[in-house]
């Protein structure tokens, strides 16, 4: 009897313990989404560090922004539309820069999480730099306005 009890009990207890190992993981990062035409859209993971009184974590990787929009599958969306962006923590301050064809940064303004895309035709890269009191993310997507 004992021997069936702790059977049945050792997976539930590390199924248990693999929920806590994965939620203190996840808000190491946050994870975005964008909203357009009522379609959602999952960010890419770009550069994250992370730290409070007993663990510190950075993401070593080079980082390049451009390279990492190749991971997204652009979208083609219209100018002046908007665009929705989430991120799981409400509470982190957002800041928008667009990388253009050319090569140019600006930083760009947000009313709200709305992204107003722009007026001119082209392609453009946006990172989208979440920072919270432990830590910053940096996600990335990309759009060609037609």
């Amino acid at each position: 009897m004992k021997r069936f009890f702790l059977l049945f009990l050792t997976p539930i207890i590390l199924l248990g313990c693999n929920q806590i190992a994965k939620n203190k993981a996840s808000s190491m990062y946050l994870d975005g989404k964008l909203i357009v035409d009522n379609e959602e859209y999952n960010l890419i993971l770009g550069y994250y560090a992370y730290k409070d009184d007993k663990v510190e974590i950075n993401k070593l990787d080079p980082f390049s922004p451009m390279e990492a929009a190749d991971e997204f599958e652009t979208l083609a969306v219209a100018k002046n539309s908007k665009i929705e962006i989430t991120l799981e923590d409400q509470s982190a301050n957002i800041t928008l820069r667009q990388w253009s064809e050319n090569g140019e940064i600006e930083e760009i303004l947000l009313d709200g999480n709305l992204l107003t895309v722009p007026a001119e035709e082209g392609y453009y890269v946006y990172e989208v730099v979440g920072k919270w009191r432990n830590g910053e993310t940096t996600l990335v997507f990309d759009i060609d306005v037609k």
